[in-house]
């Protein structure tokens, strides 16, 4: 594809051929570009018979960059990728590194930058016609064509069957300067094949969607009303696949077709939003919490609400699966009414969802669950959770940092009190500050406090932040005296309660203070110096210091510049008596911290210039202003410092390597040595130059290139640097970083502070050309564990390691294989089975994964994984680029999926009294249902011995040491020959507690299920 830039080759190649040699102004000659008059300041001229034209007019006509290089004479313009680059003066010139050899150099003339049109004769030209009679040149230039884009992809929300549930994404090409727009087009799966760019073009504009430039690289969100490219409505249960155009100012390109997606017919429940939950009573129970949300967007697919409480330390653990379990008795029910906003009331009975009581002391977070109108659970929705609340019934304390006397004016004005203000604000109205006498504080309570009146204290509303303010001229303390100097106080807040039901709370006192009109002008601190330039003179040192904390007393500041031998005998005396200006540097209060560089002329205190090789310490001194100019204070001395002439240098060994396969700049690794000197880089540039170019990459070169797309910004750390690009880096032109291409890397040291500017370019990488050559790694330590007990794949958990090479990895899918079949599962096995549909599909997290499977996969044959058959579990990581997928080792366990748990029916109403006659023990016991019972078994247990669980009493029926009842059968007499569950023979005098376990027939039932004991029952001798 032709080059606007070819126009201007093929413009100044007919100046050659047509315009006569003559050595004075060209007879006047236009230029018609795609039929618009050029015009430029100046016409062209000939020289030695050699016709000249004004670069840089057609090349801005052309939409070229051009850029001068004042220091070496040369102008470069850039125009997509090719690059010309001419010195005034020189008889050779570059296009794309390649050099020609100029009849007549490129000259200033009346100011004009103008070039010998042979320079570009034996380049392509556009289509030129040259009107000898009219002396006009005609340039008809080519059509730039537009590219495709890539990477398309459709994302699914499943909220509302229609458009809306599809956000459409994908990559623009590189270069969109000749794209005007981008239109989004839904086909019908089955006729995606034979879809193309002539049948994209004849759409009609109602049935695509439209994306701006602007705006491809965002996700685009259809809408209920958008349409498939046959007019109809998007709908549920239809597969499609979407592709984009590309729309040029005269061309087309018609991308590749994303996966195959289709809208499920039965839409999710959308989940609330801003869950917030406030203790607002003090019952200590439910009845203090109130919870409030937003209702979801579209409730449509909702029959209501469920608001649950949640311990916190709990919260993060509790999920759409734990929600969906907890049972009606633990939360609220909610129904969607008309309101956007809902709430909730908990009773005083109310529960968490671990069944206990809400009480104060408790911390908890708030979740609301959205039912779907499906009664399918997979369906709901859960929020996130809201702000942690734990319930109490006292307003919290605020605390007092620091009192401080500010000023002179002898009233409250001179008392500053700074507070930390209460941890949770929500029960606070605002505070009060009290001024106490010091004999006093030690009896001023919170209920003294509270019966100051309104005249004594400040009233200070809540700001959400911690306070420092100064109190008012007529405060007065807790008697109603003024606060005036000479009188020891100490000050208290106290947090007023918004609500009669909570308590207000008082602060500790703080420290006593007496006011005085001692203040005097305060000295700056944090004196910092640097040597910030090579002038050899006060220029080169920087002085930056942190104002007096209060400068409402101070006129200005002066810098002193001492000799380091003679800093320790430098005091505020000697500084006062230095009264010649030229001998400190004034420096103005700005309100703030000061940094400045000292003028070219600064001198020492003891008048000499300042310059290199002399070590210096700086003080600072606050002049005093109105009544007490002349009381100044001095600051400590700074560091020591002695200037040198340091320059910016730069980074060295720069390397790079090809590190992933993604074919952009993720793939380029770049690694270098840090400038010897990092006093003064502030931070590093990437810029990665095409081979070719590289040559006539210099520091100039890197310093004009502005645009910050066009490198890679990279802080230092103190150490050598290693930097692997974004997805998004480009070359020096603006070009996207891709496989195939020959590149080098330069790393600019950027200057900081006053070197801002001075900047420094390291030589060039090694070559690279990125390519896909890596091959995936395989996953390892594949675990499959069964957890659940659903009596499907669901019960199997998967585990592994993600893959070492997880930068090239799409996606992983496991495999559930027969046991017999694993020895020999090979690679082309595992992809029949994708193909086919048989594996879970598993997204890559960035770390190890661990994930059960769904209940519906079947194996790698197709077949349905059955509860007692064994199997072992296959990874497979698929690539995301050229690369071949690679196949995990099976699993270490042999996993056979559980049968569900069901329990036999437990037994009521168990009893037990002693019989008539020797060593004699009645039990009996109702059961109406006997499905899933083989039989029953007493347990006998001493009270001794404390009570059985379900897990200890089946341990104890394997022991055999129990009594045996028939399935029909509701009573037995336990006997001499009776033995607890301990093996020892039923004994006189002795207290025990008689079980029944129901013992499942293993197909209606599948466990055990103990019932309550009846009452202790004690054998007595007759």
């Amino acid at each position: 594809m032709r080059k606007a830039i070819s126009a201007l080759v093929a413009i100044m190649t007919m100046f050659a051929v047509f315009l006569p040699h003559q050595t004075q102004a060209a007879s006047v000659i236009r230029i018609y570009i795609d039929g618009t008059l050029l015009q430029t300041d100046q016409n062209p001229v000939i020289v030695n018979g050699r016709t000249l034209v004004p670069l840089r007019g057609i090349y801005e006509a052309l939409n070229a960059s051009v850029m001068w290089d004042q220091k070496t004479q040369t102008v470069t313009a850039f125009k997509r990728g090719t690059t010309v680059a001419l010195k005034i003066g020189d008889r050779t010139a570059t296009i794309d590194q390649q050099t020609t050899q100029l009849d007549t150099p490129a000259q200033i003339v009346n100011g004009r930058t103008v070039v010998p049109v042979r320079f570009v004769s034996e380049a392509l030209g556009e289509e030129v016609t040259w009107d000898p009679k009219a002396q006009i040149v005609i340039i008809t230039t080519s059509p730039e064509e537009v590219e495709a884009v890539f990477n398309v992809s459709v994302a699914l929300e499943n909220l509302y069957t229609d458009g809306r549930d599809m956000n459409v994404k994908f990559t623009p090409p590189s270069d969109q300067t000749d794209v005007r727009h981008y239109r989004i087009f839904v086909v019908k799966a089955e006729q995606a094949s034979s879809f193309d760019l002539t049948k994209a073009k004849k759409v009609r504009s109602s049935n695509y969607t439209t994306v701006s430039v602007n705006n491809a690289n965002r996700n685009t969100a259809l809408s209920s009303q958008t349409k498939d490219v046959d007019g109809e409505l998007i709908r549920a249960n239809q597969a499609y696949r979407v592709f984009v155009m590309t729309v040029g100012s005269e061309s087309y390109a018609l991308s590749h077709s994303s996966s195959p997606i289709v809208i499920t017919g039965s839409p999710a429940a959308g989940a609330v939003t801003q869950v917030t939950m406030s203790d607002v009573s003090d019952y200590g129970d439910g009845r203090d919490v109130l919870v409030s949300f937003a209702k979801a967007q579209v409730d449509a697919n909702i029959s209501g609400y469920r608001v649950m409480l949640v311990k916190s330390k709990d919260a993060s653990k509790f999920n759409l699966a734990a929600a969906n379990a907890v049972t009606s008795d633990y939360y609220i029910a909610v129904s969607k009414g008309n309101s956007s906003t809902l709430s909730a009331m908990f009773g005083s009975a109310a529960r968490d969802v671990s069944g206990e009581l809400i009480t104060n002391g408790e911390t908890y977070t708030a979740f609301v669950l959205s039912v779907s109108h499906n009664a399918v659970a997979s369906l709901n929705r859960l929020s996130a959770p809201s702000n942690a609340v734990t319930l109490a019934a006292v307003v919290s304390v605020p605390a007092i940092t620091s009192v401080a006397d500010v000023g002179n004016n002898g009233d409250g004005r001179d008392l500053r009190v700074s507070f930390r203000k209460a941890p949770d604000e929500s029960r606070v109205r605002g505070y009060r500050v009290f001024v106490v006498r010091s004999a006093d504080a030690g009896n001023f309570t919170l209920a003294e406090a509270a019966k100051v009146s309104s005249g004594r204290y400040h009233e200070v509303s809540k700001t959400g932040s911690d306070m420092s303010l100064t109190l008012p001229s007529g405060m007065r303390d807790v008697k109603g005296n003024a606060v005036t100097n000479g009188v020891s106080y100490r000050v208290f807040v106290m947090g007023v309660a918004n609500s009669s039901l909570y308590s207000n709370a008082l602060s500790a006192p703080s420290s006593s203070i007496t006011l005085s009109n001692a203040n005097t002008v305060e000295a700056v601190t944090s004196i910092s110096v640097g040597d910030a330039g090579d002038a050899n003179n006060g220029q080169d040192l920087r002085v930056s210091f942190r104002k007096a904390a209060g400068e409402n007393n101070i006129n200005h500041y002066r810098i002193f510049v001492v000799k380091d031998a003679n800093a320790n005998s430098f005091h505020l005396a000697t500084a006062n008596a230095i009264t010649d200006p030229a001998f400190y540097t004034i420096a103005y209060k700005t309100g703030g911290d000061l940094s400045l560089q000292l003028p070219t002329g600064a001198r020492d205190v003891n008048g000499a210039l300042i310059q290199n090789g002399v070590k210096y310490r700086v003080f600072v001194m606050s002049v005093g202003d109105g009544i007490y100019w002349g009381t100044n204070a001095l600051s400590s001395a700074s560091a020591a410092i002695t200037l040198t002439n340091n320059s910016v240098s730069p980074a060295t060994n720069v390397t790079v390597n090809d590190v992933n396969d993604t074919g952009t700049g993720q793939d380029l690794k770049v690694t270098f040595a840090k400038a010897a000197d990092e006093g003064r880089v502030q931070y590093y540039r990437i810029f990665v130059v095409r081979s070719g170019n590289a040559g006539s990459f210099t520091l100039s070169t890197a310093n004009a290139i502005a645009h910050p797309e066009y490198y890679t910004t990279v802080y230092k750390t103190g150490g050598d640097l290693s930097q692997v690009l974004s997805s998004q880096a480009r070359d020096v032109n603006g070009a996207y970083i891709q496989n195939g291409v020959s590149y080098r890397v330069f790393v600019l040291s950027v200057g900081g502070g006053s070197y801002n500017g001075t900047n420094a370019l390291s030589a060039a990488s090694p070559e690279i050309t990125l390519s896909n050559q890596r091959a995936v790694a395989a996953v390892k330590n594949v675990k499959a564990v069964v957890k659940g007990t659903n009596g499907d794949p669901s019960d199997i958990e998967v585990s592994f390691n993600m893959s070492e090479t997880e930068y090239a990895v799409n996606d992983y899918r496991a495999i559930v294989v027969p046991a017999g079949a694993a020895d020999t599962y090979t690679l082309a096995d595992a992809n029949r089975a994708v193909t086919n549909g048989n594996y879970v599909w598993i997204q890559k997290l960035g770390r190890d994964i661990s994930q059960r499977l769904t209940a519906t996969l079947k194996d790698s044959e197709g077949q349905t994984i059955r509860s007692g058959d064994r199997y072992r579990v296959f990874v497979l990581a698929t690539a995301n680029g050229n690369a071949s997928p690679a196949l995990s080792s099976p699993s270490d366990d042999i996993v056979s999926i559980g049968q569900r748990t069901i329990p036999a029916p437990e037994v009521q109403n168990v009893a037990a009294e002693q019989g008539v006659g020797p060593m004699n023990v009645i039990v009996s016991f109702t059961n109406s249902n006997e499905a899933g019972i083989a039989h029953y078994a007493i347990l006998l247990v001493r009270d001794s011995d404390g009570g059985l669980t379900e897990s200890t009493a089946n341990g104890y029926y394997s022991a055999g040491n129990y009594t045996r009842v028939d399935r029909t059968a509701r009573s037995a007499v336990l006997t001499g020959a009776t033995v607890d569950v301990n093996g020892a023979p039923l004994a006189y005098n002795t207290p025990y507690k008689v079980y029944v376990l129901s013992i499942a027939d293993g197909a209606a039932a599948t466990v055990n299920k103990l019932a309550a004991s009846a009452a202790s029952v004690t054998l007595r001798e007759n």
